[in-house]
């Protein structure tokens, strides 16, 4: 494994530890949840990740200790190259992101209003409200040899990550320089990793529930506009692109768009 991958997670158990006093209002999400998810899916693409992506339920979120006070003491910084809230770097440069799902963030455009802590320790994201219905708790362990660390914690359901990247992947391909052909590989990965049936019972179940239901129906919709109509649509194309002198980036288009249609059928969408 990539020595950024293991250096990711390393970070990621110190950022938990760190908020160990918040554990059960913390939802493990982005790649690292992916890769705990879909396992040794069957891609090209081999698992990579520089950075760790962690959300904040603030429902059920003491007001002790501080966010701000317990990274600061865990020695993470907030990113004086990000003007974003929610953006802490780790001693040797490692990305954490604290995120709540904009539903549930209280007042506010970028930072959040969660009791005393401050505003700028977590960011408001759209997108990611599916992951407070679909989650549950999973082990998660160090990768370095002398990372022994085993941390159980809320790591997000496949439904939950399809919906959130659908979000990021159809809100970068409107900036052209933010695009990452990496985003729309996750997408297949758990396309590929999770039966469509699997995915269906999940879905149903976020469309009915009042946290959930706009984002998952917006991404659906970007799932049909952005996968679904085939493998010359944008993140189909991503997706191959991704496997660009690994793999087959002509038939990851057309096998992507395939399940993804395959997925909008089962949900008569």
């Amino acid at each position: 494994m990539n020595i950024e991958t293991v250096r990711a997670r390393t970070v990621l158990l110190d950022a938990l530890e760190a908020l160990g006093g918040h554990l059960p209002s913390i939802i493990l999400v982005g790649a690292q949840a992916i890769y705990r998810r879909t396992g040794a899916a069957e891609v090209a693409l081999a698992e990579f990740t520089t950075d760790a992506d962690l959300v904040i339920d603030p429902r059920s979120l003491s007001p002790n200790p501080l966010i701000e006070d317990a990274m600061t003491v865990a020695g993470f910084v907030r990113d004086p190259s990000n003007i974003n809230p929610g953006t802490w770097i780790s001693r040797d440069g490692i990305p954490v992101d604290l995120m709540v799902p904009d539903q549930v963030a209280g007042k506010g455009r970028r930072g959040v209003t969660v009791g005393p802590h401050d505003r700028g320790s977590m960011r408001r994201t759209v997108g990611l409200e599916a992951t407070l219905v679909d989650n549950g708790i999973l082990s998660v362990a160090g990768l370095a040899d002398n990372d022994g660390r085993r941390i159980d914690v809320r790591v997000a359901g496949t439904a939950g990550l399809l919906v959130a990247k659908l979000h990021k992947v159809s809100e970068r391909l409107e900036t052209p320089r933010r695009r990452d052909d990496k985003d729309a590989h996750d997408i297949y990965r758990i396309l590929v990793a999770i039966s469509t049936e699997d995915l269906v019972d999940t879905f149903r179940v976020l469309l009915n529930d009042v946290v959930s239901e706009a984002v998952t129906s917006d991404a659906l919709s970007m799932l049909e506009r952005v996968f679904a109509s085939g493998p010359e649509a944008p993140g189909s194309t991503m997706a191959g692109r991704a496997e660009h002198a690994i793999g087959d980036p002509e038939q990851v288009s057309l096998a992507v768009s395939i399940l993804a249609a395959d997925l909008m059928k089962a949900l008569d969408r």
